[in-house]
């Protein structure tokens, strides 16, 4: 037997469980299980910088060290996520063979009998280990009768026996997946049966290496197992571009570290930052990973509190109430605006509608993005599901539109096609000003309402960034830009990310203008208000507010995701709509102001 207990999984045992993590230790120390390390908070490396893949490996060590007592060999990569470009810094945390799926040596050339033996592979001349998990026999145990199984590790016998067959996957298969009296059974006979059969050696990795050693070099390419494979599309980073929101969590993972590097952070600042890059919420495939609001929740928390720890501690803001970069935040070619204060940070796209895709408190014990909602993707296993249409825009704060004289809440947050009959939602704005904590934007659109005779109206958006008073704030002002009458329903969309509870089963709450107070998972409209409120257990209740009266529609982001359990619907963010049925004479304008304050 060979175990891998996750960085997070140690940490969680050694804080909340310290008598178990006690029995676990003195059954590793009597028993011959071997013990693979791993990284430190679980963290796919191949989306890591050099030195933080250094760091995660060499922490990973030291916390098997520290609760197991042993000093792994071997290493376990987290969804056995393979680069090319990984040996040296293996090789540098002091592991000396890393274990990964058949598939990647398949891809690479390798033949049926070469995944079945140690191999070495190299880089920059630093070299380690490789042994593979054999595919089939993941399909198969414990699915199938245990003979059957035994059958299958027999048909690899040869006379020098070399041919090894590893099995390697998650535990949760023994109780999770099916009932755990039958799993337990299950493998309570196989083991038996292993025991009584002199045809089969029982043998650790490294004590396969030690008594057969590698057949030779090879070079694998970037890889995982199938499944992980077709999610991916064959390369892991890949899900950075799938999904705008992984992409935002990493590049502020990537920013921050440059800040805690410049400012020389702590190391209670460093550790928050390695906990931020836990990998299940930069993916998706079986598991809701990226879809699963928690997820998302918890990266940030992390990110954002090591940022401010760094701040605090070097005095980033002495003398300075605001920081204003522009920058190429998302690595996408195009600049944002980052508007960084002591308590917040307000990041604004100027080429994606001009909107506000992040938006951090900093409040000590309370970090959290109020802006980190997941919008609806396409993807394959929904394609039957004709009622779920993705969103054409991403579900963040400060979006503009002109909506169909008809459109309703529903055809609003269920994207029906057309409804908007404008080009703001994703207009590329013009940067006009940067005053201080002020960033000015225009854009001029048309209301294509009529066809025929498209309406041209320009527009200028003004952030203010308060963080004192934890506001931001955003004056509108329309015009007319034809010579004739225009009566537009023109809208300003926030997309909120309410902080959850993770000790309470218990929503976050809203109310409109004092209405019924209802769950962040029902919608409601209202003909004529103002103020939407959002209270979160633990938070300071969060105001979304109009200068000026209008029909507001408030709905909750609910998207499908697949999980190994069917289909299952969740909760990723509560959308605000205020809607604004306008008269303009030719040259006349429009103003109003939406404030989003907490």
């Amino acid at each position: 037997m060979t175990l891998h207990f996750s960085g997070p999984l140690l940490m969680y045992w050694r804080e909340l469980y310290p008598d178990f993590l006690a029995r676990l230790r003195e059954t590793v120390s009597r028993s011959e299980f071997e013990v693979l390390g791993g990284t430190y908070s679980e963290s796919v490396l191949s989306l890591l910088p050099w030195e933080d893949r250094v760091l995660q490996l060499k922490k990973g060590r030291e916390l098997v060290e520290e609760t197991l007592g042993v000093s792994p060999r071997g290493l376990w990569i987290p969804e056995r996520v393979w680069d090319p470009t990984l040996p040296p810094a293996i090789s540098e945390a002091g592991y000396s063979y890393v274990i990964v799926d058949d598939e990647v040596g398949y891809r690479s050339g390798l033949w049926k009998d070469d995944v079945h033996r140690a191999v070495l592979t190299e880089y920059s001349g630093r070299r380690v280990g490789v042994l593979f998990i054999d595919g089939p026999v993941r399909y198969i145990l414990p699915w199938k009768a245990p003979g059957e199984v035994l059958g299958y590790i027999r048909s690899f016998a040869t006379e020098d026996g070399r041919l090894y067959v590893l099995w390697g996957s998650d535990a949760e298969k023994f109780g999770e997946w099916w009932d755990a009296r039958a799993a337990e059974q299950w493998l309570r006979t196989f083991f038996g049966m292993l025991k009584g059969d002199s045809s089969v050696a029982l043998l650790t990795p490294s004590e396969y290496i030690l008594r057969h050693g590698y057949q030779g070099l090879a070079y694998l390419a970037p890889g995982s197992y199938d499944k992980m494979m077709e999610w991916s599309g064959g390369y892991f980073p890949n899900f950075l571009r799938k999904y705008r929101e992984t992409n935002n969590m990493h590049k502020k993972m990537l920013y921050v570290r440059g800040k805690l590097s410049l400012l020389k952070a702590s190391r209670e600042a460093w550790e928050e930052y390695l906990k931020a890059q836990c990998n299940d919420a930069y993916w998706h495939g079986l598991f809701g990973g990226v879809y699963i609001p928690f997820l998302r929740q918890a990266v940030f928390e992390h990110l954002v509190r090591a940022e401010r720890l760094a701040e605090e501690e070097s005095g980033y803001y002495l003398g300075n109430s605001s920081v204003v970069r522009s920058l190429d935040f998302d690595f996408d070619g195009v600049d944002e605006v980052l508007i960084e204060e002591k308590e917040v940070n307000a990041y604004v796209k100027p080429s994606d509608g001009g909107s506000l895709f992040e938006l951090d408190v900093k409040m000590p014990g309370k970090e959290h993005n109020l802006l980190a909602t997941m919008s609806r993707y396409r993807e394959p296993y929904l394609e039957d599901q004709k009622s779920v249409v993705p969103d054409w825009y991403r579900r963040v704060a400060f979006r503009e539109h002109i909506w169909r004289k008809d459109a309703s809440s529903a055809d609003w947050i269920n994207n029906t096609p057309f409804v908007d009959v404008s080009d703001f939602a994703l207009g590329n704005y013009i940067v006009e000003a940067v005053e201080g904590n002020k960033l000015v934007l225009s854009f001029t659109g048309r209301d294509w309402s009529d066809r025929r005779r498209p309406a041209r109206i320009h527009l200028v958006k003004t952030y203010e960034v308060l963080g004192s008073q934890r506001t931001v704030r955003v004056r509108y002002r329309w015009r007319n830009m034809e010579r004739r009458f225009i009566d537009p329903k023109l809208s300003v969309e926030v997309s909120l990310f309410p902080r959850l509870s993770y000790e309470e089963d218990s929503d976050p709450t809203y109310t409109v203008d004092g209405s019924q107070r209802l769950s962040v998972r029902e919608g409601f409209s209202s003909p004529w208000a103002r103020t939407v409120r959002v209270e979160s257990p633990a938070f300071p209740t969060v105001t979304v507010e109009s200068s000026r009266h209008a029909e507001v529609w408030v709905s909750p982001i609910l998207s499908w995701y697949r999980t190994e359990k069917g289909l299952r619907s969740e909760y990723q963010g509560l959308a605000v709509s205020f809607n604004y049925a306008v008269a303009l004479n030719p040259g006349e304008t429009f103003e109003t102001e939406v404030s989003l304050s907490w």
